[in-house]
């Protein structure tokens, strides 16, 4: 039977994982590796420099592979479903995706069913900058006080593109909040998100703009205070990137951000994402 060497990294979050690229591809190896992932929240796999083909395989094997559409921008890579990650980009509103991970968010809240995990691969790192950080939403919600949870449970959340676009520009035009509506069309999740495996998430981020039913400036700062909370030193982990180094990590369960970096920096990283399976609205209708 397939094992993973792993080597937990904190208390709340992160395995290294130790084995090469040609085991990713074994009969039992994405089993483990979801048992993994769903246990750890973040695997790390350090300089195992996947191939393209096996990265994408190995994602289909995780599960089915979402479709890069959004974010395809006619490079190489983008053609086999691969998303690059890198500021050279001349598209305005691809520069604002990459742009936008420096703050923190959860993949998917433009979508019904966000995706189920989310896999980094470091072509080239930042000669500075550009760690990324992932923060466990799961146990930052059971550390929550049982007043404060109870007062979120039927909260609603209205998240959009244009949340994370005033963040970037100081006097964003008429035609940039078009832009941000077209491509990311404003929605409406649960603030709390109860889920299939027993766990609770919230659904909250750079994408969260206000709250249904409340004061824009008080759901303003309900979002960022449970930010600040799910975001503390203990909940997070800061994963230093090195070439060839893979990151897969439990996208319903966690937030996560990119620290900035330079654009003459070098850093390209290459995503996939598996499909999720379940909805937003699992455990909250």
């Amino acid at each position: 039977m397939f094992a993973l060497n792993l080597e937990k990294i904190t208390d709340h979050l992160g395995a290294r994982v130790f084995i090469d690229a040609s085991q990713l591809l074994a009969p039992d190896a994405p089993a483990a590796v979801l048992d993994a992932l769903n246990q750890y929240g973040v695997l790390v796999f350090p300089q195992i420099h996947v191939p393209d083909e096996t990265l994408v395989a190995f994602t289909n094997q995780l599960g089915d592979m979402e479709a890069a559409t959004r974010t395809a921008d006619g490079s190489n890579v983008s053609a086999k479903g691969i998303y690059r990650i890198a500021l050279d980009k001349d598209d305005k509103t691809q520069r604002d995706y990459v742009v936008g991970n420096n703050y923190w968010h959860m993949d998917g809240t433009s979508y019904e069913v966000p995706g189920k995990a989310t896999l980094l691969k470091c072509e080239s790192p930042a000669s500075a900058g550009g760690e990324t950080d992932f923060a466990h939403v799961y146990a930052a919600y059971e550390a929550l006080p049982e007043d404060k949870k109870h007062a979120l449970q039927n909260l609603r959340v209205i998240h959009g593109l244009k949340a994370v676009g005033v963040k970037i520009y100081d006097n964003p035009t008429p035609e940039d909040f078009e832009r941000w509506r077209v491509a990311f069309p404003e929605t409406e999740q649960p603030l709390v998100w109860h889920q299939a495996n027993g766990r609770t998430s919230l659904v909250i981020g750079s994408t969260a703009q206000s709250i249904v039913d409340m004061p824009e400036a008080e759901g303003y700062q309900l979002l960022q205070e449970l930010t600040d909370w799910c975001t503390q030193p203990q909940f997070t982990y800061r994963h230093h990137w090195q070439q060839g180094d893979l990151v897969i990590f439990n996208n319903p369960g966690l937030l996560h951000r990119s620290r900035p970096y330079a654009e003459n920096s070098g850093r390209v990283m290459h995503r996939t994402t598996v499909k999720g399976v379940e909805a937003f609205t699992y455990g909250n209708i």
